[in-house]
């Protein structure tokens, strides 16, 4: 079937973007791969009450509550819990949805993916208790679970400090909170975030908190051993810092919230043919998209954390922005829709200039700053260890085909988006390269993992 606007991911950017464009009377499609719609950061609706977590987030449920109300009321097609395995040239998406294989075909695609979590190994992180700062968060919202008792926090980026203030509102000890480094402020990253305060004032909040409960912060600390084999039942943490002697402490804990930033689900873009680009500033890969967020692919656009992970507002804007370009395109919509684009565009510039000041204070961790051993799991799908890994590249192993031949990594079910980034700063250690001479390879059909018997229904 044949649409105006076909959407791929539900989440801030893709929602926002359906209701501008089903607004402006396109016929549009949104498909996302979860039960609900909203993405990660509205997950929660149908959640009992844990603490007080819930307490501030009643304009999220009014949000999707309106969204709904605006895809049905403008006939939009939605397809929850269905998976995109394949885009081809003319923007044709298979998808697989509900037991079958259905094809979407589209004169616009907006890719809004969304990110995932990037965890750069250590010692012991493969152990039952160490979860992400956004998974730890997703327990919370969408099924009430709190994920532990006594908890270490590990990073120092915005995730963190969320996670963080949200599992103190439920209840849980949270032991200390471990930061790589130091971060360096400057005026003028500190006038940059002044262009949003109530975001700035939000994060000085999640400080405050913390400082309010005494949780211990402990700076230039690194992960060294976890400590379990079933679960953790602790972790040692050391101080790496420049003038200052060793120091190594125990922690007792029956959990570890690890984050090291987002990592954008770039496959779909990939596939599609757009072209891949370094993002300097956050060490990852990122479609390349013009003022428009159209990738350089015609009529394929990308918004949102699939781009570069900048929060909710940048989502919302982009999604608007890209519905209203689209419809502007096909001369239809409201006749002050340029003055809105004009204004919209001036706002995500500001918000710009405000995620360069975060990002700029940010600690970013490379692979070579960790404390990794031999026998530290790399691919935790096929079980390969760094040491397995070195043994490769040391035998002359010099591109990712030739390593994968070799140990099975970036080979398991979760088709190299947990290890690969890792796996790529390892290669271009080896041989001497930088990390964006490390293009991720396109990935091969299906995108996602199928049922047999539902692929086969498409012959």
């Amino acid at each position: 079937m044949m649409y105006d606007v076909v959407i791929v991911g539900a989440g801030p950017a893709g929602l926002s973007a359906a209701r501008m464009a089903a607004e402006a009377g396109l016929k549009v499609a949104l498909v996302d791969d979860q039960p609900r719609i909203g993405g990660q950061y509205f997950r929660h609706a149908g959640v009992r009450r844990i603490g007080g977590i819930l307490a501030p987030r009643f304009g999220r449920a009014r949000y999707i509550h309106t969204s709904l109300s605006t895809l049905g009321r403008c006939g939009v097609e939605v397809l929850n819990e269905a998976t995109v395995v394949e885009i081809s040239a003319d923007r044709t998406l298979t998808v697989a949805f509900r037991g079958s294989i259905t094809q979407l075909q589209g004169e616009n695609v907006v890719i809004a993916t969304g990110a995932r979590e990037r965890v750069i190994p250590f010692p012991g992180w493969t152990t039952p208790g160490v979860i992400g700062a956004g998974a730890a968060q997703n327990l919370m919202k969408a099924s009430g679970v709190l994920p532990g008792s006594r908890v270490v926090v590990v990073g120092a980026n915005p995730l963190c400090l969320l996670a963080a203030t949200s599992l103190l509102r439920c209840g849980v000890k949270i032991v200390a909170v471990c930061a790589p480094s130091r971060p360096r402020v400057t005026f003028n990253a500190l006038l940059r975030l002044m262009r949003r305060p109530d975001i700035f004032l939000r994060g000085v909040g999640y400080l405050l908190m913390l400082k309010l409960y005494r949780i211990r912060m402990l700076s230039d600390y690194r992960v060294t051993d976890v400590i379990g084999d079933a679960k953790v039942t602790g972790v040692i943490t050391r101080r790496f810092a420049e003038g200052l002697p060793p120091s190594e402490e125990r922690l007792d804990v029956d959990l570890i919230v690890v984050n090291d930033g987002l990592l954008p689900n770039i496959e779909l873009a990939s596939r599609a043919g757009c072209e891949i680009e370094w993002e300097p500033s956050t060490s990852v890969w990122s479609p390349k998209r013009n003022a428009d967020f159209e990738t350089t692919i015609p009529h394929v656009y990308a918004v949102g954390d699939c781009v570069t992970a900048s929060g909710v507002e940048n989502s919302l804007l982009e999604g608007e922005i890209v519905a209203i370009s689209i419809a502007a395109s096909k001369d239809v919509g409201e006749r002050g829709r340029l003055r809105r684009l004009s204004r919209l565009k001036w706002r995500w510039r500001r918000l710009q200039k405000f995620r360069s000041a975060v990002v700029e204070l940010t600690v970013k961790e490379s692979l070579d700053q960790r404390p990794l051993t031999d026998d530290t799991i790399v691919c935790r799908c096929e079980d390969v260890s760094l040491a397995t890994i070195n043994d490769a590249l040391c035998q002359g192993v010099q591109d990712l085909n030739a390593l994968k031949a070799e140990t099975r990594v970036c080979m398991g079910r979760c088709q190299g988006r947990t290890c690969m980034h890792t796996v790529l700063a390892l290669l271009a250690t080896a041989v001497g390269k930088e990390p964006d001479q490390f293009k991720p390879p396109v990935p091969r059909l299906p995108l996602r993992p199928v049922k047999v018997g539902d692929w086969l229904k498409k012959f």
